[in-house]
């Protein structure tokens, strides 16, 4: 059993996590009424903690839900992330290199040191191989997904 949490709503991404789903398969759980989306600030919907337990007990019977956040998990012994969240965090990050420009770079490798340049250059190419594996990975999940528009009401009968 899930021990209470202190948030009421939760984000996409635990919500998937939580009832062991896709996307995709969220969103049709949305489009099916069996679980309703809250409207956040941005891209994101946000979902009723308890109905999403609620469904995920439905979907998966009486096994444990998958644990709490990070934060819960571990109190008092720093935030732990998420695999979703820790690449969220490092692309974040590496979007600072747009703020550099080309004579920062050489700037950069003027001041570099002999005994530096071959452990910055494995750190770069591992970065960028890095960085294809993730493109290939995105290529790939968006090559499955479904196009979702919006329901038409149904019209009424004359």
């Amino acid at each position: 059993m899930n021990r209470p949490s202190k948030f009421s709503f939760i984000d996409e991404s635990e919500a998937v996590r939580r009832l062991d789903v896709d996307r995709d398969t969220l969103l049709a759980f949305v489009r099916e009424k069996r679980l309703k989306a809250y409207p956040g600030v941005g891209k994101g919907n946000f979902y009723r903690l308890s109905e999403v337990d609620a469904l995920a007990t439905e979907l998966h019977g009486a096994r444990e839900q998958p644990a709490e956040s990070a934060a819960e998990q571990a109190p008092g012994k720093g935030k732990l992330f998420d695999p979703a969240y820790k690449v969220h965090v490092r692309l974040q990050a590496d979007l600072k290199w747009y703020d550099l420009s080309d004579d920062d770079l050489r700037a950069w490798v003027r001041e570099m040191t002999a005994d530096g340049y071959s452990r910055q250059r494995a750190n770069i190419t591992m970065v960028m191989d890095r960085l294809q594996q993730l493109i290939a990975l995105m290529d790939e999940s968006v090559a499955g997904w479904q196009e979702l528009k919006p329901t038409q009401p149904p019209t009424p009968s004359e």
